[in-house]
């Protein structure tokens, strides 16, 4: 009896899940509950932690879980998503070990002068040190992004 393996195509995965997407970088001394309560006081949004996307990774026998803050805009069809980069010690992308959490815009509403804009509003509130557009190009552990 042959069995029959699927593969999973991860780099058709990533470029799905990355496309209409924008990425930003956020330093913060801020945990993120307080950060984000920040940002929905200030920019009006309503950022809330999902378990269910709590993305694990498993490194030297020890699990990790980065927590995911989301938000659904209906009017704009477009979904913000604010990971956590570090626990503990490792990071979720450990090529951006100077950024403290991620944004993560996905949907074709925003054109990159609306990115530009909230990034200038997103340096207002008072627990962010600095934000800035992040290239994707410049990212190696995309998949770790993907819940």
């Amino acid at each position: 009896m042959s069995v029959l393996k699927l593969k999973l195509d991860q780099e058709q995965l990533v470029e799905d899940f990355f496309e209409d997407t924008w990425l930003a970088g956020i330093m913060s001394p801020a945990r993120d509950y307080q950060l984000c309560w920040q940002i929905n006081q200030q920019l009006g949004y309503d950022f809330r932690v999902n378990n269910s996307l709590e993305i694990k990774l498993n490194k030297q026998q020890r699990a990790y879980y980065f927590t995911v803050l989301e938000y659904e805009e209906p009017t704009k069809s477009a979904a913000h998503y604010f990971y956590n980069n570090h626990c503990k010690a490792e990071f979720l992308l450990p090529e951006l070990k100077h950024v403290d959490y991620i944004w993560l815009i996905k949907g074709n509403y925003y054109q990159a002068a609306d990115v530009k804009n909230l990034i200038e509003e997103c340096r207002k509130v008072e627990l962010v040190q600095l934000v800035s557009l992040l290239d994707m190009k410049d990212i190696k552990n995309k998949i770790n992004l993907i819940f």
